[in-house]
């Protein structure tokens, strides 16, 4: 497009100065237009692990940044499921993640940017045990970290959860296998699978045909926080979760969300009345909010 200055008639003898402004003056007005005419707003691409779908997490992430509507930030999955692992190498060199959620451990919050606000409450530390149905009564007399012992664990070998077992001196059976656990535990390689309440009746449902059960008695607790994670130069966007998670635990938008997704497990096991063995958790950082008690559920607590 072009634009063409219309002048006035003016006196013959003009100085070159007040020339020289007039063109100036034209070619500012001729800029400002052009702006006005073309001027978008480019929303900002955030990408997360996986192939899609109403997960939780991103269902959350995309929430979170609403709050920063003049960003125009658009949520959108990285189109396929590779390890965890790999999602955060990714992420810290810049090569399509832009945002990984995760468990807090020593490692990841020394090479990660961590945004300390507990997504699951805290429940992925709140821990039943599948078991074998004859084993029913296995923890009938257990009432603390030191019987517990006496039992053996199975976990998956790169898990944080095994982490923090091993450094409480229980005798883990690691395996490289998630699905291959529970046909371990089914012919006896170990005592107990230990399960987040946010999972285990999914995966009880799954491997029904094995013959396992959910042990009615006890949970195993420790302290954890699941956080969304950026690379550690992308403290713009952390800023902006941040921002936006606190405001959504404010209006009451944040629990609401929570409790669509989870409301009836917490209900389930609140009622269930299970003693509790706690283990402490020895990867968990100085950092973590754990003196914020909004941020966090307790399931030996009765509704």
């Amino acid at each position: 497009m072009r634009y063409r200055c219309r002048w006035q008639t003016v006196p013959k003898v003009t100085s070159r100065p007040n020339y020289a402004a007039g063109v100036c003056r034209c070619v500012l007005l001729a800029c400002v237009a052009y702006l006005g005419i073309n001027h978008r707003v480019f929303a900002t691409d955030v990408i997360y692990p996986g192939q899609g779908g109403n997960s939780y997490t991103s269902e959350l992430l995309k929430h979170a940044l609403s709050y920063s509507p003049e960003k125009q930030y658009q949520t959108k999955p990285f189109g396929a499921d590779i390890p965890k692992g790999r999602n955060f190498d990714l992420m810290a060199t810049h090569q399509g993640i832009d945002v990984v959620e995760g468990g807090s451990t020593l490692d990841r919050e020394n090479s990660y940017l961590a945004i300390h606000f507990p997504l699951l409450k805290g429940l992925h530390g709140w821990r039943v045990t599948l078991v074998r149905e004859s084993d029913k009564a296995m923890f009938s007399n257990i009432t603390n970290l030191e019987q517990l012992k006496q039992l053996r664990p199975g976990q998956f070998h790169t898990w944080s959860d095994t982490q923090v077992l091993l450094a409480n001196d229980i005798n883990v059976v690691a395996g490289s296998d998630f699905e291959g656990l529970f046909g371990m535990l089914a012919r006896g390689r170990f005592d107990y699978f230990p399960r987040s309440v946010l999972e285990v009746y999914y995966e009880l449902e799954a491997h029904q045909h094995l013959g396992l059960i959910i042990e009615p008695e006890v949970f195993i607790h420790y302290p954890t926080a699941f956080y969304y994670y950026v690379s550690k130069d992308n403290v713009v966007l952390a800023a902006d979760i941040k921002k936006g998670l606190e405001a959504a635990l404010l209006d009451g938008s944040f629990p609401r969300l929570f409790n669509t997704h989870f409301g009836d497990i917490v209900a389930n096991m609140k009622r269930s009345k299970r003693r509790v063995i706690h283990i402490p958790n020895p990867i968990l950082t100085a950092v973590t909010p754990l003196h914020r008690k909004e941020l966090w559920l307790d399931l030996s607590e009765s509704e």
